[in-house]
């Protein structure tokens, strides 16, 4: 017992041992519960509106054309058909949105959890080091397929209900498999890249740095090339946004007749596929290599 000032005393209740009583869920809950969270960190929720402006300033980005081009269709859909053929060239408006969060959300979620020590203590649970970042690159991934998906989506449904999209609801439903297999292709390679990169940049600048320089210079390397040297189109492969825009493109299977210097149009299919499956593969690979060797700090 102890006296503080105004005859007040402090007492102590319940002290002893309380056993935990609520649902017991398994283990591997725990990473659900861990992407859930990262969700909320990348968009700002529960943090100042600061923390939210790059989640908003991208979404903004990747769905102001859509939201215009559907304010159009229904504004002036009497005047005649509208033809369904923005989904192609629609991709490379989401690129830039996607872009932008890549670059500067991923080291905020990823670098912030090692320099805080937020690292340790999701360690200490049931969370392995692997489980860990498939948690992480969830999240980030989550976001991305959302940013591209949505929108398409809504083309569709608008388009659609006018009498321009697809017709019937095999052609609707084939059209949903495509945009959600453009909206993978898409994010895969730019979410690996982000991970990859912060498992091996501890700062959270230089990490935003080198994955803006690692999505946007080879594209400039590699027309160059092209333009100067003449180099062969496949070397456009190496450029890792390009490889999963070109594929998200042609996940619509629409004709692809703007060849455009160092672009992947004359290049085939198969090997378009491959290089994105090599590039998710290989980054995914250097960021468990790093993660698994990683020294965590407490």
């Amino acid at each position: 017992m102890s006296t503080w000032a105004g005859d007040q005393r402090a007492q102590i209740h319940e002290g002893g041992f309380r056993p935990y009583v609520g649902e017991r869920l398994a283990p591997r809950s725990c990473i659900g519960s861990l992407c859930t969270y990262s969700l909320g960190r990348l968009l700002g929720r529960k943090r100042r509106f600061r923390s939210k402006l790059i989640g908003i300033t991208s979404f903004f980005v990747a769905w102001i054309v859509a939201v215009v081009q559907i304010f159009i269709a229904a504004l002036f859909s009497e005047f005649g058909d509208l033809e369904f053929d923005t989904a192609r060239e629609y991709y490379t408006v989401v690129s830039v949105g996607l872009v932008l969060f890549t670059v500067v959300a991923t080291p905020m979620l990823l670098n912030t959890d090692r320099r805080s020590g937020l690292l340790s203590l999701y360690l200490a649970s049931p969370l392995s080091r692997r489980s860990y970042l498939g948690a992480q690159t969830s999240a980030v991934f989550s976001l991305l397929v959302a940013m591209s998906l949505v929108p398409v989506l809504a083309l569709g449904i608008v388009y659609t209900a006018l009498g321009s999209g697809p017709g019937g609801t095999g052609d609707f439903f084939i059209f949903l498999l495509r945009a959600l297999a453009a909206a993978v292709a898409l994010a895969a390679v730019p979410t690996t890249l982000a991970v990859a990169v912060c498992s091996l940049v501890r700062r959270t600048g230089m990490a935003i740095v080198v994955i803006a320089l690692c999505l946007l210079v080879p594209a400039g390397i590699t027309s160059l090339l092209i333009e100067q040297t003449g180099a062969a189109s496949e070397i456009a492969v190496v450029d890792p946004l390009r490889v999963s825009l070109a594929l998200a493109k042609r996940s619509h299977a629409l004709a692809l007749t703007d060849y455009v210097p160092g672009s992947l149009d004359a290049v085939g299919t198969g090997l378009v596929v491959l290089a994105n499956l090599a590039w998710a593969a290989g980054l995914s690979a250097v960021a468990h290599w790093r993660y698994g060797r990683m020294e965590v700090e407490r």
